[in-house]
């Protein structure tokens, strides 16, 4: 039955999708609000039903609670970004709907769908590389190099918001370098481990997912009535459809800093077990965070 579920989803997807594209073209002022939500809901359905034809499993094939999980998590990954435009001002958001209760669901659904994207596409991608996963170098992990590390990441970040305007690609660097050795210090999933053991599937796999997931964003975006414009104060030519085309090289390490994020938080949950008090602080807290972040996007980011 599940499989049925799964392989069904393939034409819900397109249907939504189709869908959500002709009320847009007619004109209807909900789908022009909405669009991006509708839309990315139905690519998720048909990215999840492919990877269950093609390779026989699937974020939703293995849990679909799980799933759920990664979506509640993706909101507050993706708001650390939105904090740091505030002072970098890359981008800004128009069209959105004028009721605040349901622009800050929009922002919910929006946001949500970052980390169920990313490793749909990361999943489809292992797929096609599971026969080329073994890497011929062994990555040899050192205090010296966590250190290292960690400490890029911090100087990548502090840069990007000391001077916006010279170093703010960094931004989009600083996060797997600060990640990274902390995941592989605490023994949770790391591509620093992969590394050292021969294993480079998992890494080429999320850096493409990145990539592929900020096709797409872009894409519907650019047909989307709430939608978000860009302002670079450099490399600024080139678009395909909002992005410069530079700025799509952003999208590769943000693949890799989305799963080291989820790895992060999943694990840190985990570790709460049946502690059902730490579980619901963990809860509220992602919540309390979310709604602050919500506030501040509307007073800085929302044209």
């Amino acid at each position: 039955m599940k499989n049925k579920v799964l392989y069904l989803n393939l034409y819900v997807g397109l249907a939504g999708l189709a869908a959500a594209g002709a009320l847009l073209a007619v004109g209807l002022p909900f789908m022009k609000a909405w669009f991006y939500c509708f839309a990315w809901g139905s690519v998720l359905l048909i990215m999840d039903s492919v990877n269950v034809r093609r390779w026989g499993t699937s974020p939703l094939y293995e849990s679909g609670s799980r799933f759920l999980f990664a979506a509640f998590l993706s909101v507050p990954v993706w708001l650390v970004f939105e904090l740091i435009n505030l002072r970098l001002k890359n981008w800004s958001y128009h069209g959105l709907p004028q009721s605040l209760p349901e622009r800050w669901l929009g922002f919910f659904i929006a946001f949500a769908t970052v980390i169920p994207a990313v490793w749909e596409l990361a999943v489809f991608f292992q797929g096609l590389l599971k026969d080329t996963k073994e890497v011929r170098f062994r990555l040899a992990v050192g205090p010296f190099l966590l250190r290292f590390s960690f400490m890029t990441g911090v100087v990548s970040l502090a840069l990007s918001l000391a001077w916006p305007r010279l170093f703010f690609p960094f931004v989009w660097l600083g996060f797997i370098f600060l990640l990274e050795p902390i995941n592989y210090r605490r023994h949770w999933p790391s591509f620093l481990a992969d590394l050292e053991n021969h294993r480079g599937g998992r890494l080429v796999s999320w850096a493409l997912a990145g990539l592929g997931a900020g096709l797409v964003w872009e894409l519907l975006n650019f047909w989307a009535g709430s939608h978000w414009e860009y302002a670079f104060p450099h490399f600024h030519f080139w678009k395909i459809f909002q992005m410069p085309v530079l700025g799509y090289g952003g999208f590769v390490p943000f693949g890799l800093e989305v799963f080291a994020a989820y790895a992060l938080l999943d694990s840190f949950y985990q570790g709460f077990r049946r502690k059902f008090l730490w579980k619901a602080i963990f809860w509220a807290g992602l919540l309390a965070f979310d709604l602050f972040c919500f506030y501040l996007i509307d007073k800085g980011t929302v044209l």
